[in-house]
């Protein structure tokens, strides 16, 4: 289980030597909460795969999965958890039958949240954008052999 405070301070520079800090947590990121499901990414496949993403909020994490679904077969493909870690808020994503990979906060704020993993294969980023009350994307972007690359998720809230 994902467990600690929750708070992280996320710093950035303005105008001059001015420096805002502005404190972020958990809790700023409620709004993942949910089911929800994309149909879209992979619909080109035969047979079509969709991907739900299942969190659950909790005061101290966000705690998730990743599902794939091809026909009717359904595989849990990652866990996942967002907390905080030493003061800073992570993302960990857990494959099935692969060790745990963070992700670091580098960007936040009410609708949008970017997490990022330089030394991770792919990928590298990770970006949450809320495009309304029940729908997000999610991109998940970096360098492959072949180029830079990113693919979107389009998420719409479902229930169960």
């Amino acid at each position: 289980s994902c467990s600690d405070n929750g708070e992280a301070t996320k710093k950035r520079s303005d105008i001059g030597d001015v420096e805002l800090a502005e404190t972020y947590s958990i809790e700023n990121l409620k709004w993942i909460e949910g089911v929800w499901l994309d149909s879209t990414a992979f619909s080109f496949r035969t047979p079509k795969v969709s991907f739900i993403e299942k969190w659950k909020y909790y005061p101290d994490s966000i705690s998730g999965k990743g599902v794939s679904i091809k026909e009717n077969d359904t595989t849990i493909t990652s866990a996942l958890c967002i907390r905080e870690v030493n003061g800073k808020i992570k993302y960990i994503a857990r494959p099935a039958g692969e060790v745990m990979i963070p992700f670091s906060l580098i960007f936040m704020n009410d609708n949008e949240v970017i997490f990022e993993n330089l030394v991770n294969d792919f990928p590298q980023k990770i970006r949450y954008l809320k495009t309304s009350k029940d729908s997000l994307q999610v991109i998940i972007s970096g360098l492959r052999p072949e180029g830079e690359r990113a693919v979107t998720f389009k998420m719409k809230s479902v229930s169960f």
